[in-house]
């Protein structure tokens, strides 16, 4: 952000501000409807950083992303694949507490390499409200997954692979 002009580095700050008021009425409350309302209003950010990935990689780097989740699915969630290889997975998750539940979204990364990983990404319960950079961030760390997975292939492709020890 610090290479941007000044202006434009205004606007941003305004932009997330404004942004982070419209969603805190329904992103704060842990009831069903709302952590629905959240995952919606995910799904419509994923679309657009969506746009911004395919802004710069074209059709090298496959981008899909799930439809959006069905309130009556069993599953309520929605994935965005990078190129086959990682997906990040947003579900809703009920966890019931004494007399009641608390619904809240959890996001995952998922290697679809042979022995993959699935690791949780968030938000962290400090500080855990969701906001479009962090959707952002988790969509590049995907991302640069790929790439480094990619260079390591190209790597050994060529043969540059590290030296052998003696």
């Amino acid at each position: 952000m610090s290479n941007e002009p000044f202006p434009q580095r205004v606007q941003m700050l305004r932009d997330a501000w404004i942004e982070r008021r419209q969603v805190k009425s329904f992103a704060s409350a842990h009831d069903y409807e709302s952590q629905y309302r959240l995952l919606l209003t995910l799904h419509e950010w994923a679309t657009h950083a969506i746009e911004g990935i395919r802004a710069v990689y074209g059709e090298a780097v496959p981008i899909v992303l799930s439809p959006i989740p069905n309130e009556a699915a069993a599953d309520r969630a929605f994935n965005v694949a990078v190129a086959g290889t990682y997906t990040v997975n947003f579900a809703l998750h009920e966890r019931p507490r004494a007399g009641s539940s608390r619904w809240s979204i959890a996001a995952s990364v998922i290697s679809n390499a042979p022995g993959g990983s699935v690791a949780a990404a968030g938000p962290e319960r400090r500080n855990g409200q969701w906001t479009r950079s962090r959707l952002e961030d988790l969509l590049l760390s995907a991302l640069g997954a790929y790439e480094r997975a990619r260079s390591e292939r190209e790597t050994t492709v060529l043969g540059a692979g590290p030296a052998p020890r003696h």
